[in-house]
């Protein structure tokens, strides 16, 4: 009797814990902006959306009042401001509804520092595939190094470094030794099947230039994790987080917003690009803005602005 009693108790005190443990985490989860976010989605919701057969399912977790549609005023602005000038292509993309703008969406543009992404890509792919770990090492070779971007030129030879430690050079310092490293151990095929992906078949057989619109692919694939799985997707994304480089479209808004991006330069062609993901809370968007200018500085100047008057649009909208 006394031996089922501790049992009962036991069992009691079991349950009573684990409650606890969920009602702490609904509790941590609505103190956050993602859980207010669910729950306040939630709300604006007037029905199951499983009802509604004929609507978009992630209806059911974005608020109506992020559903902006109507960019015209931002149009206007941004085609009486720049569609003139064909040095300059813009393409953005609201993320909750798809809307966008294209500015002189047929200009084309070497990407530089771009082409890391798919190459980073191709990679994940291998590693998805359990042909490679992110753990696993590769060579330095003395036909790797390149000295324009980052340090990694610098070590010696025989170097050996992990495939995590390369990506991340490649993405958060732009280092083209990293990038060649990568590159030396891929195979065409396994490039040509990101571009392929991304409907960009048979890029690598063009002379390398790309649009805005077209460049805007590969930041939707990783935002929507449909090339690679989602720990790739995020461990991607998380680099590109990194990139230190905010001078150009991050100039644009506060320094606290998360900014996903990858920039190019190629100051002898006096090209500069910044392409990204920014991340404003429950009004996520894609910018790419490709520039052939003068100057640099021109160049920042012109992405500040139409990232500034994107981002002020975006977050000041209201229906």
């Amino acid at each position: 009797m006394k031996n089922n009693k501790e049992k009962l108790e036991k069992e009691i005190k079991t349950s009573l814990k684990k409650y606890l443990v969920i009602i702490i985490f609904f509790i941590a989860l609505i103190a956050t902006n993602t859980g207010t976010y669910l729950f306040e989605a939630r709300k604006d919701i007037k029905k199951d959306i499983s009802s509604f057969t004929f609507l978009n399912p992630a209806r059911a977790f974005i608020n109506q009042k992020d559903l902006i549609i109507n960019f015209q005023p931002l149009r206007d602005y941004l085609n009486n401001k720049y569609e003139k000038d064909q040095n300059i292509s813009v393409y953005f993309e609201y993320l909750p509804t798809g809307a966008n703008i294209s500015i002189n969406k047929e200009a084309e543009f070497f990407p530089a520092s771009l082409l890391k992404t798919p190459i980073v890509m191709a990679v994940a792919k291998k590693i998805d595939k359990g042909e490679w770990k992110w753990d696993n090492k590769l060579v330095l070779m003395a036909s790797d190094k390149d000295d324009k971007f980052g340090n990694l030129y610098k070590e010696p030879t025989g170097s050996v470094f992990t495939i995590n430690d390369l990506v991340k050079s490649s993405l958060v310092d732009s280092d083209n030794t990293a990038h060649f490293i990568l590159l030396r151990n891929l195979e065409l095929t396994e490039i040509n099947n990101v571009y392929a992906h991304m409907g960009l078949d048979g890029f690598l057989e063009t002379n390398g230039s790309i649009s805005a619109k077209n460049y805007s692919v590969i930041l939707r694939s990783l935002y929507n994790s449909s090339y690679l799985k989602d720990e790739s997707s995020q461990k991607i994304l998380s680099f590109l987080t990194q990139e230190k480089f905010r001078e150009y479209l991050g100039s644009g808004f506060p320094d606290d917003i998360v900014f996903a991006h990858k920039v190019g330069i190629d100051t002898g062609k006096t090209i500069y690009l910044d392409s990204g993901i920014i991340y404003l809370e429950n009004r996520p968007y894609i910018l790419v803005v490709m520039t052939r200018l003068k100057t640099e500085q021109q160049a920042k100047d012109t992405m500040k602005d139409i990232s500034g008057k994107i981002f002020d649009y975006v977050k000041n909208y209201k229906e």
